[in-house]
């Protein structure tokens, strides 16, 4: 009977399991990508000794830098036969945004793990091997020129190792790595290989010895840092509760309307002796069904998703899926959920339907109301009032996707307010520069003489240089370091609500909400690294990661993240603001390893905030295809629940159009009902995640009138889209059989 009644109805029930379907292909197809990018991740250095040697607290490896002498004292460590240092970077290019950069001495046992297949190995400076994936991605081959960072290399040959993201880079000799990432006399990482029969543990021992600021680890041990890996799975499950929310409560409208639908049949049950046990156990039956079925067809889209976008040029090696038993049990589990949650209350209400009142149900949608709303509006809106509780339900999953559009367009306006501010849009400099086509602005690196180049240009009124380094603590995961000069026309930025600003090296100044989280004030000491610090001053700023951060003198922080005589940006004041645009351009052009932009216009064009806004994108495209099935679904119950009242407006002389209209208008009233709800919720959600300890600090929320304007016009599609199909169905309804309906 299950079966039977579900496919009574067969239209609703296809787009009852499409929405499901798509919310659980979401989980698969996210969760596949988060491990997959954190496996492939863990293993793109490609570790071909027995240990690796990084800094220790960096974020992650990519941050790590190393006095390259370290090496020679571990290889006078007895049972070391080998140290192989080593460099990791990426830069961007327009064809594949991140573009892994490894550099080795040349014939190391590093560079052998680069197995060349076409061309030959590298032999000297100049020279590199490209993976397959970044020569495809590049369109180049060998004898071909590439330019990292303005520098010319020549393509000796093209290397494959069965790993996408170490097939989506390239390999130089650790001299041309440490150029192009301005580590001088600096490294990433050693690779140490121990003689046969060698105490591993004692090693490492010796090792992290040598220097308190380095770690070491089994080279089979080693993975993405668990901050990155953890963010990597909470930002997959994050996208994918928005869809499984908005599927859950199309689910639950569906149930609602079809018992609404079956009021008399349920009646007529319970009058010839079925339980309420037996009628809940009928609904919620359905309901459980349905999920089920699109949990199949969810989990089959999500490997294909997944799949999918392993494919995509350029970046597909980063979005390469691992699929495990794990991620589909998830998704089935996922489905089962939302047939119970989206099933129970409405089971709940057909089992407690008293038979004569049901026997009674005239259907058709003619239920009386009242209050202000039911005697204001046109005829579409009464009609949605009408059936309030179909309306609300449709309406709270339609908004949680608009809520979406609208937390995401706050969080890249604060995104981009809050780096804007950073690197000066609020007072700390005119101009912003930093290194050119680097993949992460945190990556930025560039040699501290073009400080003094820039201050030398007669339209420059005064450069500040910044460092900016990431470290881990246990108490925040992610902690910034800014290193600046005593005096500088940055440090007017950072504004003091406590103490003085640094004036020796062993000094720091926290920003106010990193004080309260270490718990420490003016006076106190602070342990960074083993390094300790007195505390002198406290600022607050207003922008979320100086208030959580730290600032130290520009020489320490130099010291402290193993980068001498690099900055990470350079704030530019000039001396009058009608040459800003004319002084940029003669950055550009002496400086061809940098990047200058208007400072209020820098997070805009970084390469960061464009990765970003395209996950915003996509993020909008899954809530316009998810609500875009409730919104169909909706009206499409609504046409059958209404069927004999559509025949008799048809006998009584509507036209054809003037159905259509009304049911297209409201479509179009249900989703601008869901944008309002959707605004409050996508306010409120992110407003409160501001204040999430630990958390809330690297949260901005900003808004302008083009985040709700957009927000409003996607409701408004998503009403036109989703409600076409209903309104033409209604069309189609003969006057005589609409009447017999039912």
């Amino acid at each position: 009977m299950i079966l039977r009644n579900l496919w009574r109805r067969a239209t609703r029930s296809m787009l009852t399991i499409l929405g499901i379907a798509v919310g659980v292909a979401t989980v698969v197809a996210l969760g596949a990508m988060a491990n997959g990018i954190a496996t492939n991740y863990g293993n793109v250095l490609g570790l071909s000794n027995d240990l690796l040697v990084t800094q220790a607290n960096t974020y992650d490896v990519i941050y790590s830098s190393l006095d390259e002498t370290i090496g020679d004292r571990m290889l006078a460590i007895p049972d070391v036969a080998n140290v192989d240092p080593g460099v990791f970077t990426w830069i961007s290019f327009t064809e594949t945004p991140y573009f892994l950069v490894y550099g080795y001495p040349v014939g190391s046992v590093a560079m052998e793990h680069y197995r060349v297949v076409e061309g030959k190995p590298i032999t000297g400076s100049g020279q590199i091997v490209l993976g397959r994936r970044g020569a495809d991605a590049l369109k180049r081959g060998v004898d071909d020129t590439i330019r990292l960072n303005g520098q010319p290399f020549r393509i000796v040959g093209i290397y494959e190792t069965g790993q996408g993201m170490e097939e989506s880079g390239g390999v130089v000799t650790l001299t041309d790595a440490q150029t192009i990432s301005q580590k001088e006399r600096k490294v990433s990482l050693f690779q140490v290989g121990l003689r046969p029969g060698a105490n591993i543990d004692a090693v490492i021992a010796r090792i992290e010895g040598l220097d308190k600021e380095i770690t070491a680890t089994t080279a089979s041990g080693y993975g993405a840092s668990q901050q990155w890996t953890s963010s990597l799975q909470g930002l997959a499950w994050g996208i994918s509760f928005i869809a499984i929310l908005i599927g859950g409560l199309g689910m639950m409208s569906a149930m609602v309307m079809s018992v609404l639908e079956r009021t008399r049949e349920i009646g007529t049950l319970r009058a010839v002796g079925w339980t309420r046990g037996r009628v809940l156990r009928m609904i919620l039956g359905e309901a459980v069904a349905l999920s089920l079925v699109g949990g199949v067809f969810g989990v089959v889209l999500g490997i294909w998703l997944a799949w999918l976008a392993g494919q995509a040029p350029g970046v597909g090696a980063f979005l390469e899926g691992s699929l495990n038993p794990g991620i589909i049990v998830q998704g089935m589990v996922t489905a089962l959920g939302l047939g119970i949650v989206g099933g129970i209350y409405p089971a709940w209400t057909a089992a407690n339907l008293q038979p004569v009142e049901a026997l009674r149900y005239e259907g058709g949608g003619a239920t009386q109301s009242t209050g202000v709303l039911a005697r204001i509006g046109n005829q579409s809106f009464r009609n949605l009032w009408r059936r309030r509780n179909r309306t609300l339900l449709s309406a709270a999953g339609i908004g949680i996707g608009v809520g979406t559009l609208v937390m995401l367009g706050g969080l890249v306006e604060g995104m981009i307010g809050t780096l804007n501010g950073l690197a000066g849009g609020g007072g700390a400099g005119n101009i912003t520069v930093m290194q050119r086509d680097v993949a992460d602005m945190s990556l930025s690196s560039l040699d501290e003489r073009t400080v003094r180049a820039i201050q030398g240009m007669p339209e420059v009124k005064s450069a500040s240089p910044f460092m900016l380094g990431v470290l881990s603590t246990p108490e925040m995961p992610i902690f910034i370091i800014a290193g600046l000069d005593p005096g500088s026309a940055a440090m007017r930025h950072y504004k003091l609500v406590e103490g003085r600003y640094f004036e020796r090296p062993n000094e720091i100044v926290l920003g106010k909400v990193a004080a309260e989280t270490y718990k420490v004030g003016v006076g106190d000491t602070l342990t960074v690294n083993d390094n300790r610090y007195k505390v002198v001053g406290i600022t607050e700023t207003g922008i979320s990661y100086e208030d959580s951060g730290s600032m130290l003198a520009l020489r320490e922080a130099q010291r402290l993240m193993g980068r001498p005589r690099n900055v990470t940006f350079i704030f530019v004041d000039i001396k009058d603001a009608g040459t800003t645009n004319a002084v940029v351009d003669a950055i550009n052009r002496r400086f061809p390893d940098a990047r200058a932009s208007v400072s209020s216009e820098f997070a805009q064009s970084s390469n960061d905030m464009q990765q970003t806004i395209g996950m915003a994108n996509a993020v909008r495209m899954l809530a316009l295809i998810v609500g875009g099935i409730v919104v169909a679904n909706t009206m499409i119950m609504s046409i059958f629940e209404r069927t004999r009242e559509i025949g008799t407006l048809r006998a009584l002389g509507w036209r054809r159009s003037r159905i259509l209209g009304q049911i297209l208008l409201e479509s179009l009233f249900l989703c601008l009902v869901a944008a309002v709800l959707g605004s409050i919720i996508g306010v409120a959600v992110l407003t409160w995640s501001t204040m999430i300890p630990g958390v809330g600090g690297f949260i901005t929320a900003s808004w302008n009138p083009e985040i709700f304007a957009s927000a409003f016009l996607t409701a408004a599609v998503l009403g036109l889209l989703g409600g076409l199909y209903p309104a033409w169905r209604a069309t189609r309804l003969e006057p005589a059989e609409a009447l017999r309906y039912e």
